[in-house]
């Protein structure tokens, strides 16, 4: 006789996540057509839903990946979708038993139903008969998509293009004096997002006596399959369904809980079998079959040794005793001893070919943590495995200490310390110490041992202490403490900038200004930045002039001015983390330009007697010239002011002369600020 563990319940239901009934939509894309699938999720909108029916709306979003504007919407139904009439459902319904219950839950007079007692199992939180006929009937069509089309839940969408893209829109069509509020459901599908369908996860099996049971994950598929079957094959070629009903998960999963479906198949001893399993879709589609999993029932030896007593004559020795029923003597061959170092393992057998009527042995070599079971092997090869029993010697020796210790320390004030993992293998874990002060003594901050090579801490980030010092011991599982390990130090991010510096004093040159100042009186200063900036044309930025390169440094000397004005300067000290102060108080001057000296006017004239005119020429080592000033004088005679010119000339024609008279010529420079230069002559006869 078979046994199996079938989970019958499965609905969709968000009525506790949200405040107004809603239409929750599925699609499945292939690549000639798109499947949907929709349901009410509470039981008053479900009833109201079926009596109005649904539409649908295809939205065409993108085509060849250009996006499509306006967007195209077309309505898949003329008319609303509703449940079609009783008569159409007589011949599925006599051919499928889950579009019979969907047909009685739509169109039956009555849906009252016990507690089933037979393997389909219990059904709870059924209250009244509306919640009987709409769990049911979601039921139902989730296991029949044709029974789904009759109900109006379903639906082909086969006038698809490939490259299309579309979002689908299923509504109720409630009257426009209706009260009720039903939510509308959308979902995206495209032939372009085909996917195959997978294999089932993880099938495994457990052979037991004269029955398997079979289990694989469910969770990780829930979104493409809804029900599985299994089937059986004792050559590998021809299989057969094992479950009448497909089967379900019942109760809801919690977000990232393993979720596994069981069944026990009931088999004859010694004989080989072959298992796979099967998902089903919403849509009516089944996936591929598992990987065929073989095994086969082997009676159990029904006696299982008991290690009851051990002793430990000496630090390297142990005595074991166990218990095993004399009737089973004849159904093994003997017994074997295995050791771990862990209590679930992996255990190596240390001792093997023990007579089936010894009860004790004595083990040696021991570790510093023991595991031993006593396995009795049957005749048939089946063995009979104990308990674990842990034996450990006194052990008085610590670990080594931690090695590889590493800190960092963020702006938040969190330290993340990692290192190497000891290797012992009776290690307990980790103490954590901590100080501000490496001269003193450490505080502990653990205060169990801790298990990961990883720990967190948080300091203050704002206090005085530059420096945080960490050290770690190891402890093993009789808590005898290591040396500790090498110090650490795990410096404080730098989030204070440095103390401004102070404008001392300056002098104004011809040749430029002279700036000095107090330096910052904070120690990690690596530089100060001295800035400069127009105050005649406030629209531009403080420029970066200078940027010292030792601490001491307390002088510039500015000889990059061009033009004369009105010039602000200002220092800023920058740490070694690169934060800067504020800027110190600024200093404004007044420079008046660059004094001309005798060569830097080069002043000549062409005397042109032909076409009577005398050619003057100058050229200026200066670029701030606004104005040129030209004195004329004649046969001795003081100069006058003559001609006044603007700053880009070069030159002058002078035509009004008298012949043989000697003329004086004079050039004097107006620069930027009104700075005015000396008077440069020259004597030209005519």
């Amino acid at each position: 006789m078979k046994h199996s563990l079938l989970l019958l319940l499965f609905t969709i239901s968000l009525a506790n996540a949200q405040d107004n009934p809603a239409v929750q939509v599925i699609a499945r894309s292939l690549p000639d057509k798109v499947l949907l699938r929709w349901a009410v999720d509470k039981p008053l909108a479900w009833k109201k839903a079926n009596e109005y029916g649904f539409f649908i709306e295809r939205s065409t979003i993108s085509r060849n990946g250009e996006a499509v504007v306006p967007i195209e919407r077309n309505q898949l139904s003329n008319i609303p979708l509703k449940p079609r009439p009783l008569k159409e459902w007589e011949t599925l319904a006599v051919s499928d038993q889950n579009a019979a219950v969907l047909a009685q839950a739509l169109y039956g007079d009555s849906f009252i139903t016990e507690s089933p007692k037979n393997a389909m199992g219990k059904i709870y939180a059924i209250n009244d008969e509306l919640e009987q006929r709409f769990t049911f009937a979601l039921l139902a069509a989730e296991q029949n998509f044709e029974a789904a089309l009759l109900a109006g839940w379903a639906l082909e969408d086969t006038n698809v293009v490939a490259g299309e893209k579309y979002v689908y829109k299923v509504s109720v069509a409630l009257p426009l004096d209706n009260s009720h509020i039903i939510n509308e459901g959308t979902v995206f599908a495209s032939p372009d997002l085909y996917e195959e369908l997978p294999k089932p996860i993880g099938l495994s099996a457990v052979f037991g006596d004269e029955n398997v049971m079979l289990n694989w994950n469910f969770n990780l598929l829930q979104h493409v399959y809804t029900s599985y079957v299994i089937e059986r094959s004792d050559n590998n070629i021809r299989y057969k369904q094992l479950n009448g009903l497909p089967l379900f998960n019942a109760q809801e999963s919690r977000s990232g809980q393993e979720v596994s479906l069981f069944y026990t198949d009931s088999i004859p001893n010694n004989t080989n079998f072959y298992y796979r399993v099967k998902g089903k879709t919403a849509f009516g589609e089944t996936g591929p079959p598992t990987e065929p999993l073989m095994g086969k029932a082997i009676k159990n030896l029904g006696f299982v040794p008991r290690i009851y007593k051990k002793e430990m004559p000496t630090d390297n020795k142990a005595i074991l005793y166990w218990e095993f029923d004399k009737e089973g003597n004849d159904l093994i061959t003997g017994f074997e001893i295995r050791r771990a170092h862990k209590e679930k393992g992996p255990f190596e057998t240390i001792k093997s070919g023990l007579q089936a009527t010894l009860r004790q042995t004595t083990v040696t070599n021991l570790q510093r943590i023991n595991y031993f079971t006593v396995v009795a092997i049957g005749k048939n090869g089946v063995e009979s495995e104990s308990y674990a029993s842990m034996v450990q010697p006194i052990d008085s020796t610590p670990p080594s200490p931690p090695t590889g210790l590493q800190g960092i320390m963020d702006t938040t004030g969190i330290v993340r310390l990692t290192w190497n993992k000891n290797l012992e293998e009776d290690l307990g874990g980790y103490r954590i110490f901590k100080s501000n002060n490496p001269e003193v003594e450490f505080s502990e901050l653990t205060k169990n041992t801790l298990g990961i090579e990883a720990y967190i801490d948080t300091v203050p980030i704002n206090n005085l202490n530059r420096n945080v010092y960490y050290k770690i011991a190891a402890e093993d599982l009789r808590f005898n403490r290591s040396s500790f390990s090498e110090m650490i130090v795990v410096r404080k991010p730098d989030l204070v900038p440095p103390s401004s510096p102070l404008m001392k004093n300056f002098e104004v040159t011809q040749e430029g200004v002279n700036l000095s100042w107090f330096p910052s009186s904070s120690k990690d200063v690596i530089a100060h930045v001295i800035y400069r900036r127009n105050e005649e044309a406030p629209e531009l930025r403080w420029e970066k002039l200078h940027e010292s390169i030792s601490t001491k440094d307390s002088l510039y000397f500015d000889k990059t001015l061009q033009d004369s004005g009105i010039y602000s300067y200002t220092v800023i000290a920058k740490d070694s983390v690169g934060l800067e102060s504020l800027p110190a108080k600024p200093i404004s001057i007044i420079w008046r330009g660059k004094s001309l000296d005798v060569n830097d006017i080069k002043f000549q004239g062409v005397v042109n007697r032909e076409l009577r005119f005398i050619n003057l020429s100058w050229k200026i080592k200066a670029n701030n010239i606004v104005e040129y000033v030209l004195y004329r004088g004649t046969n001795n005679r003081g100069l006058k002011l003559y001609k006044t010119l603007n700053g880009d000339s070069k030159g002058y024609n002078d035509t009004d002369l008298e012949i043989n008279t000697n003329y004086t010529y004079g050039l004097q420079l107006i620069q930027k600020g009104g700075a005015s230069s000396f008077i440069k002559e020259i004597n030209l006869k005519y």
